[in-house]
């Protein structure tokens, strides 16, 4: 826990949840569905190189320049679809932190509770639905609602804007150093998760 997170929680209003290795162990199954959606456009890239590529990044941000790395001409929102497609089918046997759930359910009678995440809002429906996490938060902040992602403080400035709360009321829980580099420039408190090891389907 950083500095920013030892106050009172009681000063605190909402917790904010990251979703992408924070909530959910997703690396692996993002990893493996983005080489695939690449292979089939001829860009073959190993899994563990796409998993260190996408972490705590929307496609966005890392897809053009690799794709221009390998010299092939691809559109790239088209292999974003197509892996969306492909993880659509993997996330129901996805491992979610069980501890860190525990802790938002127990918060979840007295705090706002949100999501904010980089992901598509296709790949976080398909989770929240999987999992039967509908009505679980009171905001959600997705990869297709800012302009700018993580580390850039949109995402989770829009979600204090969205729960009418300043964002020194919001304590954020966060997996990667891109991750928590948004949520501190918005000026929120941080908690950083590591994905608990006992974590259940």
């Amino acid at each position: 826990m950083t500095p920013a997170s030892q106050a009172n929680l009681s000063e605190v209003r909402a917790l904010l949840f990251d979703l992408d290795g924070t909530l959910v162990d997703t690396a692996e199954a993002n990893a493996m569905a983005y080489a695939r959606a690449l292979a089939e456009h001829g860009i073959d890239v190993p899994v563990a190189q796409v998993q260190e590529l996408a972490l705590g990044r929307n496609w966005r941000q890392f897809l053009p320049p690799l794709v221009q790395a390998h010299g092939v001409q691809a559109d790239c929102e088209r292999i974003a679809q197509r892996k969306r497609d492909l993880y659509a089918s993997m996330v129901g046997g996805l491992a979610v932190n069980a501890g860190l759930l525990a802790l938002l359910a127990s918060c979840k009678p007295h705090k706002r509770i949100g999501l904010v995440t980089t992901a598509s809002s296709a790949n976080v429906q398909a989770i929240v639905q999987a999992k039967g996490w509908n009505g679980l938060f009171d905001v959600v902040v997705t990869g297709d609602d800012v302009g700018r992602h993580k580390p850039a403080p949109d995402a989770y400035l829009l979600a204090a804007q969205r729960l009418d709360l300043e964002p020194a009321c919001c304590l954020a829980f966060e997996d990667s150093d891109i991750g928590a580099a948004s949520a501190l420039a918005a000026g929120m408190r941080l908690v950083e998760v590591r994905f608990a090891a006992a974590a259940r389907p």
